[in-house]
């Protein structure tokens, strides 16, 4: 038998990688799940962690299976009408989704912290397409690394909320300054998604993580002219008789965008103006 590979130099905020590592497998693995990553099941057979002790509630694989769903179309449709693109994943983690989108033309950066690059090399590999960044995402120096003159996409799969509104400030403005008529789309929570979560221990420790929240990606244009809201897609829009009584949010509105993913655009013209 193979020995497992260990997690064990995950610490706090990097630790977060397994949580949608956990649900994909658990979407997959069920029984006409709407979501297929075998490479996320491969990961988890091969990993040392005890998952049994501290799974995942419900809500929490539903949560991750739509954001998967989404981000995964959103990529899809970007790299139709972009085919030779690049696309620059954000704290990437042990995301799979080159593995599912994949058009064989854009070049991929998957960007993240030393020890989550070390862990990701296990399973994946660079080549003449896709590179790894090992890099915090506030340090700057990896926009130097990548291409530059191509349509650019940047994800934020599960990042952005785990820094304060300063920080996301800073991301948000280095990618538009930097990447003329880019596009990012990421994962935002408002912030009543900690109390709504504060009863599972399980995932408890991640939510309390949460710096920021917003309660649209609209407002954000508050923030820049050069910032331009395209959409937002609520979770509970997806696979509505999977949210049990949760699909009730769908008829509040400010519950209904509890969480989401936010698609936003930075105009090449735009002119910068902060507030």
């Amino acid at each position: 038998m193979n020995e497992k590979i260990s997690t064990s130099k995950l610490k706090g905020v990097p630790e977060t990688l397994l949580l949608p590592l956990r649900g994909r497998y658990l979407e997959t693995t069920r029984k006409n799940g709407f979501i297929n990553d075998p490479k996320s099941v491969e990961i988890i057979d091969s990993i040392d962690h005890n998952f049994e002790s501290a799974d995942m509630p419900w809500d929490g694989q539903m949560v991750i299976s739509a954001r998967t769903e989404i981000l995964d179309e959103a990529t899809t449709k970007f790299l139709d009408e972009n085919p030779d693109s690049v696309v620059v994943n954000l704290g990437c983690g042990l995301d799979t989704r080159i593995e599912r989108v994949d058009n064989d033309r854009v070049l991929w950066y998957e960007l993240d912290l030393p020890e989550c690059i070390e862990l990701r090399e296990k399973f994946f590999s660079e080549n003449d397409r896709v590179k790894f960044i090992p890099k915090s995402v506030l340090d700057f120096s990896w926009i130097d690394n990548i291409e530059k003159g191509k349509k650019t996409l940047f994800i934020a799969e599960g990042l952005l909320v785990y820094f304060h509104e300063e920080d996301v400030k800073k991301i948000i403005f280095a990618i538009k300054d930097n990447f003329p008529d880019s596009q990012i789309i990421f994962e935002a929570y408002s912030m009543l998604i900690k109390k709504s979560w504060h009863r599972h221990k399980k995932i408890k420790s991640a939510f309390s993580m949460f710096k920021w929240g917003v309660n649209t990606g609209k407002s954000m244009e508050k923030w820049d002219r050069g910032i331009k809201f395209i959409t937002e897609w609520p979770y509970v829009d997806r696979h509505c008789r999977r949210w049990k009584w949760m699909m009730l949010f769908k008829l509040v509105p400010r519950l209904r965008k509890i969480m989401k993913i936010v698609h936003l655009q930075f105009p090449v013209q735009a002119a910068r103006a902060k507030i």
